[in-house]
């Protein structure tokens, strides 16, 4: 049987529920380092994920039984509760990393941001499937496209990729799975030709090729000035892959202070940076999970066991 409950009595419930109060342990530890940056992470939690669990029951029961779902909720409210709950964690672990940093940090961090990236995605592209569903529309670019407009698609991947297989993978004994649509084919449907997005695809890949040559090169060269360690900025790492590159401007002060950062300002810039770039990705999930509320979607309630009653009938 959906739960009961009146749109008034949810708002109260939504309003006075934090992290702080009624998250999980990991979150009421670690909200206060995304706060600044991030607040709209909360602000989804609190409209999104609460309303999936038993935060929202009369009846008073533990923390650690609040947190749960109830019996009733669909499955994808679950699979989207969980890669948002998995994005936040992994930006706590880089943050962890940054904050009681060391030179091996450097390269935990980046694997962590990296992950922050593909759940944030995956993230928004289960959640504009949902929407999806609960107004009763098709994804054009999943269901809908014909021959003639993945074959675009498919020339598209050709202009971008196709001329970096070899050094990247199939060199190093890698194959590569080719993605078409692609996830970014679907929240480019999703999000249109908003700023954000087009800002936020930027960075994520100027993070990823630089966790890459991080994670799976030959160890990132590096240089110790004035007692500093210095690396090559995101911007300028295609130029400082081999330790001849690096080993070559180690007397050049005009070009270290070019392409060069501290190792921990990179870090800092690159963690502060995203964290902007999804709070404003995430204002327009906020705005449709909202308009659904609002609205009272039959499928939005029915997907999360609600049964929404008139005021003052509860």
């Amino acid at each position: 049987m959906a739960y009961p409950i009146s749109k008034r009595r949810m708002q109260q419930i939504i309003s006075a529920t934090h992290f702080a109060n009624e998250g999980d342990v990991i979150e009421r530890a670690q909200w206060t380092l995304i706060k600044e940056r991030f607040p709209n992470c909360e602000v989804f939690w609190k409209i999104f994920v609460v309303l999936s669990t038993r935060r929202i029951e009369t009846e008073p029961v533990d923390i650690n039984e609040r947190i749960r779902h109830r019996d009733g909720v669909s499955a994808d409210i679950k699979g989207i509760a969980a890669f948002h709950y998995s994005m936040f964690v992994n930006l706590t672990y880089a943050y962890n990393h940054l904050i009681n940093f060391r030179e091996p940090s450097f390269s935990d961090f980046y694997a962590h941001v990296g992950i922050v990236c593909d759940m944030a995605e995956e993230f928004l592209l289960k959640l504009h499937l949902f929407i999806n569903e609960c107004k009763g529309r098709e994804s054009e670019t999943l269901q809908k496209l014909s021959k003639q407009e993945f074959l675009k698609l498919a020339d598209k991947w050709y202009d971008k990729r196709y001329g970096d297989i070899f050094d990247n993978y199939l060199k190093k004994g890698k194959s590569l799975p080719i993605w078409i649509p692609s996830r970014n084919n679907v929240l480019d449907e999703y999000f249109g030709d908003l700023g954000p997005w087009t800002e936020y695809k930027k960075f994520s890949q100027l993070i990823r090729t630089y966790r890459n040559i991080i994670m799976h090169d030959v160890h990132i060269g590096q240089l110790e000035v004035n007692g500093e360690v210095l690396v090559p900025k995101k911007e300028k790492i295609a130029n400082y892959k081999k330790w001849d590159q690096i080993f070559a401007v180690a007397s050049d002060t005009a070009k270290q202070e070019q392409d060069f950062i501290n190792m921990r300002e990179q870090m800092l810039l690159d963690i502060g940076t995203l964290e902007i770039h999804l709070n404003a990705l995430w204002e327009k999930a906020i705005s449709d999970i909202r308009q659904l509320l609002d609205q009272a979607n039959r499928t939005f309630l029915t997907k999360f066991d609600l049964d929404l009653q008139p005021e003052g009938t509860e």
